[in-house]
């Protein structure tokens, strides 16, 4: 019987690759191999000369270590951490450190329009600072490059975020177990030159991009006040006093007879006693408003090359503003791939882990691969899927939601849990009136996101002739 012999298989792996000298002592005098890796898929002109990224910028602010004292919101400043910048809608809302206890605020504080860099763990995630996170105050693991948004910002944010530019960012990090780049580093990056025609056009690509992003936040935002003019709902109370403790009686206990404190959260009873109390007519979700609430089986992932599968949408990428980093499925080597394809107007919800984050699939993930640790909401033909989102995403929805989380170490929703939410339902008209707000927020996304690919087509020409 003839054997393969295993070491064939590798005959053709990379294990090594040669460095020119010069390279030693025109930089930084790195000896790490991972420094001169290149992982670019763009072959650059020979003419592409090249400068640093000081001579785009104005500066790039590092702000000091400090400890997060964090206290009630109207003590503080909303704080956010850097995997959280990326996201669509970042939680401004969740948490705030505190103006008096906190040395020198203001170098924590962001400002729209800052390209922000996250600079240690992951590094390399870059986004334009939208209006949402305006005078939001950011983890010192955010670097903020400060430049001329008339001229540059549109060029620099196009560069960093090209292959060959985040290859450079990526070659900059250091550190054995934890990754990290330095603001001074930053500012040294080896940055191309090219003609100012090109930039104009990448600054207005970039910069509309951004107001689109702007635009679509205040269309959800309006959505969800919609949502609570028409069902005659007040806004929840944001806090009880921060009581630890709070006393019940038999009479709340429900046929669950659930023990643990958070199902008897004061604002989820809030939601559920306005929602019965004021609106006009409600129901459950599974209630002849959805067709399913579904979740499916874990299953054997094989993945490839980008050319060769299919996007899978990994729970945390529903909320960011772009997900990096995808992952391709093979279409021949998963078994029952189809039942796995999310489609227009579904809603997508995290149930394992961060719990309740939703998403509307609409120009962003259809036919996409979706994680098992996702709920699908389908809801019937004749109900608008984008009002159900609206809600769903609102504190009315969210604080129900967040009732049912259980696990004793990894928190869980289940599709059954779901479908127990109360749904208060305006009029048909009203109904769609919020979801056309909602789909066009995400048609202004889907735009921002062909805007910056538009730029990123441009900067390559621009650099391969």
């Amino acid at each position: 019987m003839k054997t393969e012999n295993i070491f064939g298989l590798f005959e053709n792996a990379q294990v090594g690759f040669l460095v020119d000298s010069t390279k030693l002592a025109k930089g930084d005098l790195r000896l790490d191999s991972s420094h001169f890796v290149d992982d670019s898929d763009i072959v650059l002109s020979d003419s592409i000369e090249f400068t640093t990224l000081n001579d785009f910028i104005i500066d790039v602010e590092e702000p000091n270590l400090f400890t997060r004292i964090y206290c009630d919101k109207k003590f503080g400043v909303p704080y956010i951490s850097s995997s959280e910048m990326s996201e669509i809608e970042p939680p401004v809302n969740s948490r705030f450190i505190s103006k008096t206890l906190t040395r020198n605020i203001k170098q924590y504080i962001i400002k729209r329009g800052q390209i922000l860099v996250s600079a240690a763990g992951t590094v390399g995630s870059i986004v334009v600072a939208t209006k949402e996170l305006n005078g939001v105050a950011g983890t010192s693991d955010i670097l903020r490059i400060n430049v001329d948004a008339e001229k540059n910002l549109g060029f620099v944010y196009t560069y960093l975020t090209s292959s060959f530019g985040a290859n450079e960012l990526a070659n900059l990090a250091y550190g054995a177990i934890i990754k990290r780049v330095r603001g001074f580093m930053l500012a040294k990056i080896k940055t191309p030159i090219i003609e100012s025609k090109h930039k104009l056009k990448m600054n207005k690509l970039v910069t509309t991009a951004l107001d689109n992003r702007d635009e679509a936040n205040d269309l959800i935002k309006q959505a969800r006040k919609l949502v609570l003019k028409y069902n005659n709902l007040l806004p929840l109370t944001e806090n009880y006093e921060n009581n630890l403790f709070r006393e019940t009686n038999l009479r709340e206990f429900t046929t669950d007879y659930r023990l643990d404190a958070h199902f008897y959260n004061p604002q989820a009873e809030e939601a559920v006693k306005n929602i019965q109390n004021n609106s006009k007519e409600f129901r459950k979700l599974n209630d002849d408003i959805i067709e399913r609430v579904y979740y499916l089986n874990r299953f054997a992932r094989t993945f490839v090359e980008k050319g060769f599968g299919i996007p899978y949408l990994a729970g945390k990428d529903i909320m960011k503003i772009r997900p990096i980093d995808v992952a391709y499925l093979s279409s021949s080597e998963t078994y029952g791939l189809e039942d796995y394809k999310m489609q227009t107007g579904w809603i997508l919800m995290t149930c394992s882990g961060t719990l309740g984050r939703t998403c509307f699939v609409h120009k962003n993930f259809e036919n996409w691969v979706g994680t098992h640790d996702l709920i699908r909401i389908v809801c019937k033909k004749n109900f608008d899927s984008g009002y159900l989102y609206a809600f769903l995403s609102s504190d009315y929805g969210y604080n129900q939601v967040m009732r049912y989380k259980h696990g004793a170490v990894i928190d869980h929703l289940t599709p059954e849990q779901v479908e127990e939410i109360f749904i208060p339902l305006p009029s048909e008209k009203q109904q769609k009136q919020i979801g056309d707000l909602v789909r066009q927020a995400y048609d202004l996304r889907a735009e921002a996101i062909r805007l910056e690919d538009e730029a990123q087509t441009l900067l390559t020409q621009a650099l391969t002739n």
